[in-house]
């Protein structure tokens, strides 16, 4: 679907060259909700600016359905735009002109019969429940009500992909979810593929199938978002699910930990999907007379597999324990030793 390979985009300041996006490359699979995700200054904006060619990558190139985009005119670009609508932090809408005609306004442009912009714009109206807003200005609207019709506005020329530029960081968590969940019914209905980038990992595990970590215009790391969280392999995506999801024994506990009144391995066990609900601990008494004490633990859901971990001390013979964990981990859990007996 969209193909980025090798893209740079340096930008002229003074005598300095700023690099904003240095050699990337990312494929977007259709129909697939896809993140991107950085500190601010990370070139996230800039690189999605890029997939519509708003900014023209300095080198490498972007592909979209096997059309190089390099190759295009300015009226095919124009005419390529119409397939990729694209939302904003702060909105975008005209001041001026009611819900309908915001919404309406890119069909106005396009050139469509008044009747079939009619028709479109209420069903677009209908499927961001803003059906009573008609006739009402953005200065009359709340945040989310104006991003509702920022996401009509951009689905108006039925576009085969979405762009979303920080769509929520101008929300509040209640509002944030409900626009999530709007872009969630959009991609069921329509099957659109969703870019979006954020600088919050929990848009990420609320919708999003796969995502890229961005540092200093850099790509630092990619993979699905269940990888991205259960196994992190870079400090920014560790720094970025410890957000949510804070896998680190307290130092408290980590003190106890430490200083054992009996020798006691510490274990952390992830555990993902189905595996929750197996009693695996009470398997190690009843299997091999250990006696596994919980010490912290978390749980969360990324989109639709539930993920969790436990930080364990457990006490026995190693035998006992080594024959446990191999146990644990034919069972599906991921286990990590942080600190044998002794």
């Amino acid at each position: 679907m969209i193909w980025i390979e090798n893209v740079s985009k340096t930008y002229q300041q003074g005598k300095q060259n700023i690099h904003a996006i240095k050699d990337a490359n990312l494929h977007i699979r259709k129909g697939e909700i896809f993140g991107i995700i950085g500190y601010s200054g990370a070139g996230k904006s800039t690189l999605l600016r890029c997939i519509n060619y708003l900014e023209r990558p300095t080198a490498g190139s972007i592909r979209i359905n096997n059309t190089d985009l390099s190759s295009l005119s300015e009226q095919e670009l124009r005419i390529m735009r119409r397939k990729i609508g694209m939302i904003f932090q702060n909105f975008n809408l005209l001041m001026s002109s009611t819900v309908y005609e915001n919404i309406a306004s890119p069909l106005v442009l396009a050139g469509a019969p008044k009747k079939q912009i009619e028709v479109r714009v209420n069903e677009l109206l209908k499927l961001v429940d803003l059906a009573d807003k008609r006739d009402s200005y953005p200065a009359q609207l709340s945040g989310g009500q104006k991003q509702r019709v920022a996401i009509a506005r951009a689905l108006a020329n039925e576009p085969e992909i979405l762009l979303c530029d920080e769509a929520t960081s101008a929300l509040d968590p209640q509002t944030t979810d409900s626009i999530l969940h709007l872009l969630l019914d959009i991609h069921r209905s329509y099957g659109i593929t969703i870019v979006l980038i954020t600088h919050e990992m929990y848009v990420l595990k609320k919708i999003c199938d796969r995502a890229a970590v961005m540092e200093n215009g850099i790509i630092v790391e990619q993979g699905s978002i269940l990888e991205l969280f259960t196994k992190p392999q870079t400090d920014t995506t560790k720094k970025f699910t410890k957000s949510v999801f804070d896998a680190d024994l307290p130092q408290e506990l980590l003190y106890k930990a430490n200083h054992p009144a009996e020798p006691k391995h510490l274990l952390r066990i992830s555990f993902i999907g189905e595996t929750v609900s197996e009693p695996i601990l009470a398997d190690l008494t009843l299997r091999y007379q250990l006696r596994p004490s919980i010490l912290y633990g978390n749980i969360t859901k990324i989109k639709d597999t539930v993920f969790g971990f436990l930080l364990i001390s457990l006490p026995g013979e190693s035998t006992a324990i080594e024959e446990g964990i191999a146990y644990m981990v034919q069972n599906g859990m991921q286990v990590e030793v942080l600190k044998h007996a002794g």
